[in-house]
């Protein structure tokens, strides 16, 4: 067992590496006591520079080789820096519509911009941990953020449903994973992903027989339900009805980033791809994902549900590169950051025209291209990008994922994923469609857009960078693949391969 111990030296454990998750933390504190003092209006403007603050501090403390720290359960090297600014960048991006959007609903929460800090620092945790144990400490924290996001309107019917079925079943799919969690220190005595690699361990864990694959069950449990991936969607399009809009978009955004990361991580430091029977458990949730929640999402009449089931739908394509094994995972970094972009720019442009859940029927947004050409103009950007038109962003995304599974001979599976990207297509053009080639119904009630200059600037930004990045993939594309040439103590570094 000798041979297995690390020293702590070894693991690079100096504090300038997790500095940038430990201003998060120290921003999140301020806006506490800003709030319990009632000093409120400079709350998101703190939050966003904290935000930007600790993005910058990741880039430059940050290292391609692999840094470990907390005792070797942080991973704070390889692509942990870039984890971390793109996880920022979730939430800032969403900061450009919340206040606005609070405002015009007359529900100013000011402890919401604490709880996205918090959230966002639970996401680093679980995306960039080396360490089961801190995988689901990270888990936790992101997770009861986002339980009190889907249950923010206290006295409002649809808020309270989200936030109880997303909290019990929430917590049902967490202890699934911490059981999984149990279960392999009591095969191994190691909940350390790098002990977990290293090859006695990786034998015994070869060896365990059918109790190995009950852990690897249990914590694809838990961690396919925070994607929503089928068959654990059930809570997708509730929840996201009823939290409010743009945090709808932060919830399908950064958290399946970390999720998917983390799925990732284990997927190689567990060897799953050693386990056929484990993979094809991954495909076919990949499979289903992607049919279920095309199809469903092109029955639906609600803007917000329709963005719900396609956000199903996009964790089957996401699912579909992680089974490509080693070769995808660079292809899931890259779609989810591009998601990322997309996705938030629809639901905070949804808020923006949204003042009651009523605005949200398709119905509303007919006419709408002849009413705020420029509005619809930005929102078709998003839609066609979500369907993978060309030469925007969400193309590229796609290309990068279909092209992984291609490689590996996931033939099958990369067909099925084009042909409902088809289906795809049909309802996000649909939406376009209403918009500009169709005329409000006399009976239909019409929304006016009254938003303040931030989301206009977001938006504008936003609709950029899905432009930029589809013409310009490299520009992603090259700090990924710079990040995974680090030499790989972790397996978020290694599961690409050189």
């Amino acid at each position: 067992m000798d041979t297995l111990q690390f020293s702590v030296e070894a693991l690079g454990h100096s504090s300038e590496f997790v500095s940038p998750i430990l201003v998060l933390l120290g921003v999140g504190l301020v806006l506490m006591l800003l709030d319990a003092f009632e000093v409120r209006s400079p709350l998101p403007w703190i939050a966003a520079a904290g935000l930007i603050g600790s993005s910058v501090l990741a880039w430059f403390v940050g290292s391609n080789e692999s840094q470990l720290a907390f005792f070797g359960m942080m991973e704070t090297g390889g692509i942990a820096p870039l984890v971390h600014i793109f996880l920022c960048m979730s939430a800032l991006f969403t900061l450009f519509f919340l206040q606005d959007y609070l405002g015009r609903q007359a529900k100013e929460i000011p402890d919401v911009y604490s709880l996205m800090i918090f959230a966002v620092i639970g996401m680093i945790l679980l995306a960039n941990a080396n360490d089961l144990i801190m995988s689901f400490i990270g888990l936790e924290t992101m997770s009861i953020c986002l339980y009190i996001f889907a249950a923010l309107y206290k006295t409002d019917v649809r808020s309270n449903e989200a936030g109880l079925k997303y909290f019990l079943l929430g917590s049902f799919a967490s202890t699934f994973l911490l059981f999984g969690i149990s279960i392999i220190y009591g095969i191994t005595g190691y909940t350390n992903l790098t002990m977990l690699s290293s090859s006695a361990v990786a034998d015994t864990l070869m060896t365990a027989g059918p109790i190995f694959y009950v852990a690897c069950g249990l914590i694809l449990v838990g961690l396919l339900f925070k994607v929503s991936a089928f068959p654990f969607h059930m809570w997708t399009p509730d929840v996201y009805t009823g939290t409010p809009t743009p945090l709808t978009g932060l919830m399908s955004t950064g958290s399946k980033m970390a999720a998917f990361i983390a799925l990732g991580v284990v997927m190689e430091k567990l060897n799953f791809v050693a386990h056929d029977k484990i993979v094809q458990v991954i495909a076919l949730s990949a499979l289903f994902t992607m049919i279920y929640g095309n199809i469903v999402a092109a029955r639906q009449d609600n803007l917000k549900r329709m963005l719900a089931y396609s956000s199903v739908a996009h964790a089957g394509y996401v699912l579909l590169g992680l089974a490509a094994a080693s070769i995808g995972f660079k292809a899931v970094l890259f779609y989810m950051f591009i998601y990322t972009l997309m996705n938030i720019g629809a639901f905070g442009m949804i808020g923006m025209a949204e003042k009651q859940f009523e605005d949200t029927n398709l119905d509303h947004w007919k006419g709408l291209g002849k009413r705020a050409p420029l509005f619809a103009g930005a929102m078709s950007v998003f839609l066609f990008s979500l369907a993978g038109i060309p030469p925007l962003a969400g193309f590229m995304s796609k290309y990068q994922v279909f092209s992984s599974a291609i490689r590996e001979d996931l033939i099958f599976l990369a067909t099925i994923g084009i042909l409902a990207s088809v289906i795809g297509a049909f309802y996000y053009i649909r939406v376009i469609v209403m918009m500009f080639f169709q005329e409000k119904g006399e009976d239909a009630p019409s929304f006016k857009l009254n938003y303040g200059s931030l989301p206009a600037v977001g938006i504008g930004i936003l609709v950029l960078l899905v432009i930029l990045f589809g013409i310009f993939p490299s520009l992603v594309l090259e700090p990924i693949n710079t990040a995974f040439h680090g030499e790989a103590v972790n397996a978020s570094v290694t599961a690409l391969g050189n």
